[in-house]
């Protein structure tokens, strides 16, 4: 039994290979990981423009200007988004101006309509302004040669304004992984059917079906094998055709905990065999085929708990190498808000529900029972508490470190 840090070590030095990279549409690379930098090519905005509805004037002109003593300028023309005003603000001179709208020749400020009237072509302003205030300058937000995403990003909706603002309407991204999903056990039925005597309902494989799909890899949902050899063997066959193969069950120490035998006499070398980790200690790690056309093969616990805490710890890291993904799980410190237990040498994630205080301070909880085929406590976490090999049993109030998980 090896390490929690050995294992994640050998996992991602085995998730090298970089996906290929492609082009998609703009409003189809949200959620897609961006595979090369993306450098503006002109300024935005293009040309300064007002940030409000109102007047353009000449900061000089409404200096002093208040309530009650009003600057009175004359209006000669106006500036509507979309359009340009070709004339030249002058000496005692304002453009009406919309939102968007260029600024004018001559003007160096915009006054808001909310503290101006207008007659018969001549505004009263009654606040002076600064030169340069509510004026949106040219390159204020992205200048011209400027790398506005790096590659490794995870694209979002901000992301894709973004990449429309500069002129990118077909996106670079890496090609997303296949991942093959195969849950195992004579005791699984799906989800829709009502379980016999024995028998459950599978979660783990809508449970990590949906993981992938939030990890950014292309579920593949090979079903249920029962635990009879030639059936898992042809299952597996599947399953290494793709970039990741996932199954459930069948590496425990069981008589029927088939996979662990099946997967070396398939060629898989397995490259270790049990962490020292709770929950998902037997979990199971190996690769098939070259380096060039490799297929990673996690053999996860049964137990959905296990199933999707080794999900998070190794796959999901494998997942975001495999991408050029620059993010990493995000990680915060916490006070207990009550005690733990925990008398052994493993390294231990443990379900947590993360709040703040009143005071600002983040307090974090568990979830209640931590068995590892309680799922519903993987439903009410939104983080995991980490406590490392090293660390015993701890007081409420004690600092720890959290993994969010969403």
């Amino acid at each position: 039994m090896i390490s929690y840090a050995d294992a994640l070590r050998i996992v991602l030095e085995n998730a090298i290979r970089r996906m290929p990279e492609e082009t998609v549409p703009l409003v189809l690379a949200a959620d897609r990981v961006l595979a090369r930098p993306v450098v503006a090519a002109d300024d935005v905005p293009a040309q300064a423009n007002s940030a409000m509805d109102g007047y353009a004037v000449r900061a000089a002109d409404v200096a002093g200007a208040q309530v009650g003593l009003p600057r009175k300028l004359r209006v000669i023309g106006e500036a509507a988004a979309g359009t340009v005003y070709t004339g030249t603000v002058g000496e005692g001179e304002a453009v009406r101006i919309m939102t968007g709208a260029v600024i004018p020749a001559g003007a160096d400020a915009v006054v808001e309509v909310e503290v101006t009237d207008e007659a018969d072509e001549i505004v009263e302003i009654r606040r002076e302004v600064r030169q340069g205030e509510s004026i949106r300058q040219a390159g204020e937000d992205v200048r011209a040669g400027a790398t506005v995403i790096e590659p490794g990003k995870n694209l979002h909706s901000g992301d894709i304004g973004l990449l429309a603002a500069v002129g990118m309407v077909n996106v670079p991204v890496r090609v997303t992984p296949k991942v093959a999903i195969l849950s195992t056990g004579n005791e699984i039925v799906e989800a829709f059917r009502a379980p016999g005597p024995g028998q459950v309902r599978n979660s783990t494989g809508p449970a990590l079906y949906a993981a992938c799909a939030r990890a950014g890899a292309e579920p593949i949902d090979l079903g249920i094998a029962r635990d009879a050899s030639g059936e898992i063997e042809e299952k597996l066959e599947e399953g290494l055709r793709y970039d990741i193969l996932l199954t459930t069950g069948g590496v425990s120490a069981g008589l029927y905990d088939l996979v662990q035998t099946l997967l070396p006499a398939m060629g898989v070398e397995i490259l270790f065999h049990r962490v020292n980790i709770r929950p998902g200690r037997p979990i199971l790690f190996g690769r098939y085929g070259d380096a060039a056309n490799r297929t990673l093969v996690f053999g996860l616990p049964g137990n959905p708990v296990s199933t999707l805490v080794t999900f998070e710890q190794f796959v999901m890291p494998a997942i975001a190498s495999m991408l050029g993904r620059s993010d990493r799980p995000r990680r915060v410190r916490a006070t207990l808000a009550g005690p733990i237990r925990k008398n052994d040498s493993k390294r231990h994630f443990l379900r947590g529900v993360l709040q703040t205080s009143p005071d600002g301070t983040l307090t974090v909880s568990a979830t209640g029972q931590q068995s590892s085929g309680a799922i519903s406590s993987m439903s009410l976490a939104n983080c995991l508490i980490v406590l490392d090999e090293q660390t015993g049993s701890l007081d409420a109030g004690s600092p720890v470190n959290v993994e969010l998980l969403y």
